[in-house]
């Protein structure tokens, strides 16, 4: 290998195994060297983002690419090259028409733009050439061979391929009537390519003959013209093309092909476009295409793109011809080829790859090893290719790229300054080291004022450099000022040089286009625009001068003394281009030029701690004391925060003290002009001390250098002074004798009065000055006081200037934003008013953000456009209305009037800041509108008079402060803000902006594209800090106040928190701080931009919405189900039902488990097994279920939300989905208002919907019109409730009667056809939507009927809902909501009882599609079936049944249903002595009724209680607990019919405990409410409290039958006789309250001395039992058994077990079986007296 080498791989061999490859994608955009070389790296070989080659090899061409970067620069090298100059006409006025459509238009202009280079880029690639360089609006293309030999067939494949451009591109009509088109120009010959450049940045020049014959090849083109330059002609084929001969004899223009393409037969292939026909391009780097390799190809001259092919590497003599030296042409055999055939020809020159190996005899099938391969990746790695390209891409690409961001977001329209030089060279110069000094100098001033150098030519317009300022990045406030500077700057230095002749430079500013542009495989970043060509123009039509427009000198701000008005010129293509100025500088910058700070008239406002700080150090200068030395400041603030303000504050204060101030302030040129800041200080120090600047000339200082022997010394102040002293020979000079000289000389000066040095804007301080600002700080007297930008304290420009502030002796105050309070005053100071309108107030409170620039900068707008009136206050109330007013004492002047203006003469030259901004808001006499009576009308002012009047601000008629727009200006500061951050943060900041003012960080870091979590986190943290974004939950009111007060700091968080966080010191909820920002960075995202985030936005709500569409049942929206029907279907096996349309008829052996319960009185069991499933199902639940309501209440929001977006996404069809499922959420909260305003949305959108079949969709009109009917509902209109759900289900083709008469024979008509197609052996037939949106209009349909109270058409509907269900496999709501619905309805038990059935196999086989609503309706089956299996004596039954319905009601909350099934549950426990599981259950009512202020609830609980003392099992409750609360129970008397039962349940249960008891008169009170509460309904729980009535009855006929007399007796038999045939009655329909009547009736008998008869009811009472499974009474009536007839005293067991031991009822032991009490026979003596009064008031009760 030589040492002068290209990385040019040109003979790679073709690998036998296939590359591995992921998808096309890859395989086009991997090639395999670069799999190769990630192997070689330990990295995957086909990565998809990672690719750092992948990712900057489209931004450069391939000569960049395959170039040796290792060389020193400058270098160059020399190809033999055909080149295509392709210059397109019509994108200034594109750039124009889209740009004046503003942000619509950019995104139209990025696709228009690169729709049109993409197609001719792409043919370019598509014909083996690379696309050499972008410049704006014209391309230069680049076909490499290896000799001259191939320039011919290569020549006519370029040719080709410009009529292809041509054909498809020469006139490209756009959308807004502008065509584009092409011109082309063809040369051929030898090219250079210059590489320039440094360790930052790089770029590459193109020279040599055949650049200089595109030129002028094409300037003899016209639009549409393809013209070959002399030597490209000579080499072209004549007889392919219809040509013309140009005037000049020499260049040709090619019109297009002189015969049709053919097939070409095998002995024609080695035609000159052989090539191109047979091989079929496709960008694929690497990919054999018909049998030859793109590496094999490039070796053999075939391949000529330097993009299409693999990375090779060669030895530049093979291909290029070094312009070093000479001596590695001796190391190199030239072999010249020996055809000319493409085909055939082999390289040139032995590549790297093939030295010392034999030549290949097939072309495209090198022998080369894999070994060999190897080594040639490790070279390409050891070379860090991707490091080497990021020198040749501009800062703004490298940062998207290097945050895998989308270059989209790049593309912008954006007011930048174009600076556009053209230099002429002197030939006789060493080209290349002549282009390397110039770029130095473009580069080193470009870099200094903030501009970006975007590209370097050779050719179009000669030697260029293109210059750009404000690009991302690069914003600055005074771009227009540094762009002039900077021209001036660069154009002294060059002209200063032998080898540039002239220097011209054209500077404008403007709108352009900036982005990424050309093919997704080759682009690059460029700027285009009407500015760009008219810079461009200047540059030529001006030569030798820096000029402007008109706009860059305003903008500019520079003084109009620098400034030289030119005589206007015709330039092509512009027109009324304005004054044309040239910009001069009439002095040099030096020390003298540096500005003071300027002075300020009023007082500074809110500064109050840092002016504390500063007066304390201050009063330590002045001390002078060795220990107390002051502490050094640096003022850190952003731009326009009041940095300058302040620091004129100090000067105030320090002047005030006596103290020698030395003030200054730099400008971004002063950055690298050596020792600004030092010399201006040294000076400035010597005079005000009363010395000269001739230092040997003062006596005092040579005094204080002589003992230290350094008079001799002072040459060594030359740098820092500027002078010129002579330095001695012998002298041997150190650092430590310059310290020393300083320290002496300073002290000195200092010795009578200390010294304040105060320096603005010290981010521009140069580095010799930050050394000598290190050595000034620790003098004695000195006080130092900097103010600087953030991003040069966190990074300084140099190490000095990082020893500075890290100094301990220096403190860095940051300077926040100006409290929103002294916004009034400010604007009163900066206008010099007395008063402001309060709308100004507010707008500058929204604006401004407290930021004191900003304020002026609208102020300034407003007036200057006459939205803001200055005018003198006449003392009229209508010139005080609506004003604001700050305190007298903010708006006292420093100066007076006079002595200010004395001061402003003296220092005219600094104080030009001043100057303009202050002339803005003066009154003008001439035009005051007030001297012509505008203002007269309006009741501003009056007639003038001679009295002094003080000035206010107010706005112009007729001007409305809310639609007065943001300038210009303003924009500009926002947008470079979010320039100066860093990628990931600008991006954060956009798709903020596009959620709106408020929004939450986790769906920012969702839409986010490629989104690094971590990093986005970091990045969210900066944006707090920096202030642009805060907490949204920062508390208001009082809070806000001690808020403000103890301050708040910037990453403060009130958010809410869970433990699981990842993050706790992040926002999860946060807002822009600046309303303004928000809006300015909104509106410079493309429309393309804003729509796919908006589109990624909505796709974030609609998963928000989708977390609680899943808890609300997807019916009650309209909306469809989860899982498609198709889906259920395949998931249910064909042979698991039955082929009959019963739906429930699974494949269960129904009748088998029906067969043996036939003889239950008609009664259906519902296996256990079978309820399994459905409760599994439901404890699978989540616990507690929000209510639907408070579900709808936090949808509604984000519903808002989608439809915003939805808006901005432009997506009309979906916001009418959307704003459907809307109204129907806010519907369920019966709010018809709002409703009703939705549907008018809808209605707007629908009619500009151009597509038919969706405005006429029948089902999305049917749901609109069910919606309607429910508004008219709840708006109180029944009828038309009726006919908008009627029309809703007219549009589904469901059709029900107008007239009463034929609703039955309607109603008979579906019975009867429901009943043969539940019998028909028909299989069954799939649901469609049709089918769903019938059942949802049917469902309504039902629901209007039952609340308005028409039974005839509810039974229809209800027959209609089970028609579309029957004989269908439908949604599992819609089966169970219309069984339900026709259960309902049903009059028959058995009809009933086989409904249920059929429903509850079909749910026992789909209950993983049960929703709560519809658990809901089985928990109401449930209870309805243990009811009747109650009813029925079923007990086992009736349990199970029971729990089912339990477990629903439990799991989903629902308090209705269980209210309704918890009494059937306990007592179906007690009847069947389920101990255990009652005390369970009991425990859970507790833990329910603590937490719930339900009363019903609380009642059972405690009548449950009182069952089980009663039945002498442990009691859960003591009876005084029990006693305490039916007292407060039942002394309310708001009772409702619903609780009847249950406070009779609890007063007969005290009553009988103290009966029992014998405590008769307390009986007596609680038996009083059996008349009170008597009830007429029939129920198991009624009649079980009348049994209790009769038990106490029947124990106080026990007790008093001995001593009453016949006739009481009689009676009160009377009485109980009547209450047993009431319950006997009852037990005809509630048969399992038989054994407990038997029972009663057999103690009744016994009382009356009928033991057989008492013993025969007793008997039945035990087979009863048994029959029922009623264990309670079967025990009972036992142990009553062995009492009564075996006499067993058994009636103690009882009492001894309800008495409350000492330790209370919890210490109590559990018993082993129950202690039931036994009804006596003999009452006690002592309770007979008391029985009798007891009877008596029992009588007298009846």
């Amino acid at each position: 290998m030589t040492e002068n080498w290209d990385l040019n791989i040109t003979s790679l061999p073709e690998m036998s195994a296939k590359p591995y490859v992921k998808s096309d994608e890859d395989r086009k955009g991997t090639p395999k060297i670069l799999q190769l070389i990630r192997q070689a790296q330990g990295l995957a070989p086909n990565p998809e983002e990672e690719s750092a080659l992948k990712k900057l090899t489209p931004h450069v061409p391939g000569i960049v690419t395959f170039a040796n970067h290792s060389r020193a620069l400058p270098w160059t090298t020399s190809y033999t090259t055909v080149l295509m100059f392709a210059d397109i006409s019509g994108f200034t006025a594109l750039c124009e028409k889209y740009g004046a459509k503003q942000n619509a238009g950019i995104d139209q202009l990025t696709k228009t733009l690169n729709a049109y280079l993409g197609e001719i880029v792409e043919n370019i690639i598509s014909s083996e050439g690379d696309v050499l360089k972008f410049a704006g609006d014209a391309i230069l293309s680049v076909w490499r061979v290896n000799d001259e030999t191939e320039l011919g067939s290569t020549v006519d494949q370029v040719t080709k391929c410009c009529l292809n451009i041509q054909n498809k591109c020469g006139a490209w009509e756009t959308d807004i009537g502008v065509t584009l088109t092409v011109k082309m120009g063809v040369s051929a010959g030898e090219m250079s390519v210059t590489f320039l450049g440094n360790n930052e940045f790089r770029v590459y020049v193109e020279l040599g003959p055949a650049v200089c014959d595109v030129n002028v090849a094409e300037h003899f083109c016209e639009a549409g013209h393809i013209v070959l330059s002399p030597r490209a002609w000579e080499l072209s084929s004549h007889s392919l093309y219809n040509h013309e001969l140009l005037p000049d004899g020499q260049h040709a223009r090619i019109k297009s092909f002189r015969m049709p393409r053919t097939a070409v037969s095998e002995t024609q292939r080695d035609g000159p476009l052989w090539f191109m026909r047979k091989r079929k391009m496709s960008g694929d780097w690497g990919k054999t295409v018909t049998g030859i390799t793109a590496a094999s190809a490039f070796s053999e001259g075939v391949s000529k793109s330097l993009f299409t092919t693999p990375i090779p590497i060669n030895n530049e003599a093979s291909t290029s011809k070094s312009c070093d030296d000479e001596s590695d042409k001796g190391d190199i055999k030239h072999t010249p080829t020996t055809s000319s055939s493409r085909r055939n020809s082999e390289p040139a020159h032995p590549t790297i790859a093939e030295e010392g190996s034999e030549n290949h005899t097939r072309p495209g099938k090198p022998k080369l090893g894999l070994s060999k391969l190897r080594n040639v990746v490790k070279t390409v790695r050891e070379m860090r290719l991707d490091e080497s390209l990021r020198l040749y891409i501009l800062h703004p690409v490298l940062k998207k790229l290097d945050d895998n961001q989308p270059l989209e977001y790049l593309s912008e329209m954006r007011n930048v300054t174009v600076v556009f030089m053209n230099l002429v060279l002197d030939e006789k110069h060493d080209v290349t080291k002549l282009l390397q000094e110039v770029f130095d100098v473009v580069y080193v001033q470009s870099k200094v004022m903030h501009g970006c150098l975007n590209k370097a030519f050779f050719f179009d317009k000669g030697c260029t450099f293109l210059v750009i300022f404000g690009l991302p990045g690069y914003k600055h406030e005074r771009d227009c000022a540094h762009a002039l500077i900077c021209s001036h700057k660069m154009k002294k230095l060059l002209d200063q040089h032998d080898g540039v002749k002239s220097v011209s430079i054209g500077v404008t500013t403007g709108g352009a286009f900036c982005g990424v542009v050309g093919h997704k495989n080759r682009h690059e970043y460029s700027v285009i625009g009407r500015k760009v060509n008219m810079a461009a123009r200047l540059m030529m039509h001006y030569p030798n001068k820096v000029t402007c427009e008109e706009r860059t000198f305003q903008q500019s701000r520079l003084p109009s003394i620098n400034f030289r008005v030119l005589g206007a010129k015709r330039m092509k293509g512009l027109q009324n281009v304005g004054i044309i100025k040239e910009y001069v500088e009439s002095t040099d910058s030096s020390a003298r030029d540096v500005a003071k700070i300027p002075y300020f008239q009023f007082p500074l406002l809110g500064r109050e701690q840092e002016v504390e700080v500063f007066e304390l150090e201050l009063q330590r200068l002045v001390n002078q004391r060795e220990e107390e030395f002051p502490n050094h400041y640096i003022i850190s603030g952003a731009s326009g925060i009041g940095k300058t303000r302040l620091l004129d504050h100090f000067i105030h204060l320090a002047e005030k003290k006596d103290i020698n101030v030395i003030s200054c302030a730099l400008r971004l040129q002063h950055l690298h002009v050596h020792n600004c800041l030092s010399n201006y200080i040294f000076l400035v120090l010597l005079s005000s001390s009363g010395f000269s600047h001739r230092i040997e000339d003062e006596p005092e200082l040579i005094s204080v250098l002589s003992p230290y022997a350094l008079e001799s010394k002072l040459h060594l102040l030359n740098d820092i002074m500027g002078s010129k002293y002579q330095r001695p020979n012998s002298e041997n000079d150190t650092e430590e004798d310059l310290r020393k000289i300083l320290n002496l000389i300073i002290e000195k000066c200092t010795e009578k009065q200390p010294v304040l040095v105060v320096v603005d804007d010290a981010q521009n301080v140069d580095d010799l000055s930050w050394k000598f600002l290190c050595e000034l700080r620790k003098m004695k007297g000195i006080f130092i006081v900097l103010s600087s930008r953030p991003a040069a304290i966190e990074k300084p420009t140099s190490e000095d200037a990082g020893k500075y502030i890290e100094s301990s002796s220096v403190r860095v105050l940051d300077l926040g934003v100006l409290d929103t309070q002294y916004i009034p005053a400010l604007a009163c100071q900066l206008m010099d008013v007395v008063r402001i309108p309060c709308e100004l107030e507010v707008m500058l409170r929204e604006r401004t953000q407290g930021v004191p620039y900003w304020c002026e900068q609208l102020l300034l707008d407003m007036t200057e456009k006459n939205q803001l009136i200055i005018t003198y206050d006449d003392g009229s109330t209508a010139m005080r209305q609506n004003t604001i007013a700050p305190k007298a004492a903010q708006l006292e002047k420093v100066f007076s009037d006079h002595s200010f203006h004395d001061i402003l003469d003296e220092n005219d030259n600094d104080q030009i800041e001043y100057n303009r901004v202050s002339s803005s808001f003066k009154v003008k006499e001439d035009e005051n509108p007030m001297e012509h009576g505008v203002l007269l009308g309006f009741g501003y002012i009056h007639q003038k008079d001679n009295k002094q009047k003080e000035k206010v601000a107010v706005f112009s008629p007729h001007i409305n402060p809310q639609d007065i727009e943001v300038p210009l200006i303003m924009k500009e500061l926002i947008i470079a803000r979010l320039d100066s951050m860093r990628a990931s943060e600008q991006l954060i900041v956009k798709c903020a902006a596009v959620l709106g003012q408020t929004f939450p960080r986790d769906m920012i870091e969702y839409i986010l594209p490629k989104v690094q979590r971590v990093k986005a986190r970091k990045s969210f943290r900066r944006l707090k800090q920096i202030g642009i974004f805060e907490c949204a939950n920062i508390p208001t009111g009082r809070a806000a106040i001690l808020l403000q007060t103890n301050g708040l700091h910037p990453e403060a968080c009130f958010c809410p928190k869970k433990e699981d966080d990842y993050d706790v010191d992040l926002c999860n909820v946060m807002r822009f701080k600046n309303n303004l920002l928000q809006q300015t960075a909104y509106n410079i995202l493309m429309e393309s931009q804003r729509l796919d985030l908006h589109n990624k936005t909505v796709e974030y709500l609609e998963n928000q919405a989708n977390e609680i569409r899943n808890r609300i049942p997807y019916y009650l929206l309209y909306r469809k189900p989860k899982e498609s029907l198709e889906k259920k279907q395949v998931r249910v096996s064909p042979g698991a039902m039955r082929r009959s349309n019963k739906i429930g008829d699974t494949k269960m052996n129904v009748e088998n488990e029906n067969s043996s319960r036939k003889n239950r009185r008609g009664a259906v069991c519902v296996s256990r097994e079978d309820i399994d499933p459905l409760i599994k199902a439901v404890c699978q639940l989540d616990n507690g279920q929000q209510k639907i309501d408070e579900l709808v209440k936090r949808l509604i929001p984000i519903y808002e939300d989608i439809e915003r977006h939805m808006r901005a996404a432009k997506d009309s069809k979906h916001i009418v989905d959307n704003l459907l499922e809307y109204a129907a959420a806010v519907i369920l909260l019966k709010n018809a208002e709002k409703t009703r305003e939705i549907l008018g949305t809808v209605d707007e959108l629908m009619k500009e919907i151009d597509d038919k079949t969706f405005s006429s969709d029948v089902f999305r009109l049917s749901k609109i019109a069910r919606i309607r009917g429910k508004i008219a509902y709840h708006s109180g209109d029944l009828e038309g409730a009726q006919w908008w759900l009627s029309h809703a289900g007219k549009l589904l083709g469901i059709h029900q009667p107008v007239r009463a008469c034929w609703i039955w024979p309607i109603t008979i008509k579906y019975m009867i056809r429901l009943r043969a197609l539940r019998n028909s052996p028909m299989a069954r037939r799939p649901a469609t939507l049709k089918t769903l949106e019938q059942g949802y209009c049917l469902s309504d349909l039902y629901w209007f009927y039952s609340a308005s109270g028409n039974s005839s058409l509810l039974f229809l509907t209800a027959l209609q809902q089970m028609m579309k269900v029957t004989g269908r496999t439908c949604h599992l709501h819609q089966v169970v909501e219309s069984y339900a619905n026709i259960m309902k309805l049903c009059k028959f038990e058995g009809t009933k009882m086989k409904l249920e059935t059929e429903l509850f196999a079909i749910c026992s086989s789909r209950h993983d599609e049960l929703s709560p609503s519809d658990l809901v309706m089985l928990a109401s089956m449930y209870t309805d079936m243990a009811t009747s299996y109650l009813n029925a004596g079923d007990l086992q039954s009736a349990l199970s049944s029971s729990t089912g319905a339990y477990e629903v009601c439990d799991k989903l909350n629902n308090q209705d249903i269980g209210l309704v099934v918890s009494p059937i549950l306990a007592l179906c426990l007690v009847l069947t002595c389920r101990k255990d599981q009652f005390s369970v259950y009991l425990q859970k009512l507790r833990s329910f009724v603590c937490y719930s202020d339900g009363r019903i609830h609380r009642a059972w609980y405690y009548i449950f209680c009182m069952e089980r003392i009663l039945n002498g099992d442990y009691p859960v409750q003591s009876f005084q607990c029990c006693l305490d609360f039916a007292t407060n129970y039942l002394r309310s008397c708001d009772a409702v019919t619903n609780e009847y039962v249950p406070r009779l349940f609890l007063a007969m249960e005290i009553a009988l405990w103290f009966c029992r008891k014998g405590q008769w008169d307390a009986g007596q009170v609680w038996f009083g409410y059996s008349e009170m509460y008597d009830t007429t309904i029939v129920s198991f729980l009624a009649l079980y409290a009348l049994s209790r009535k009769i038990e106490i009855m029947l124990l106080s006929l026990n007790t008093s039958r001995v001593t009453m007399s016949n006739k009481g007796l009689e009676a009160l038999k009377k009485h109980i006789v009547m209450d047993l045939k009431k319950l006997k009655r009852g037990c005809r329909k509630i048969s399992s309250m038989l054994p407990r009547y038997c029972h009663l009736k057999a103690y009744f008998c016994l009382l009356n001395r009928s033991h057989c008869q008492s013993k025969w009811h007793l008997l039945k009472a035990r087979k009863t039992a048994t029959q029922h499974g009623n264990i309670l009474e079967l025990r009972w009536t036992e142990r009553h058994k062995m009492a009564w007839f075996k006499k067993m005293d058994l009636s103690e067991q009882w009492n001894s077990f309800t008495e409350v031991p000492q330790g209370g009822w919890n210490h109590q032991p559990r018993p082993a079986e129950s202690h039931m009490y036994i009804w006596p026979i003999v009452p006690k003596a002592s309770n007979r007296e008391k029985s009798l009064l007891f009877y008596s008031e029992l009588i007298a009760s009846h």
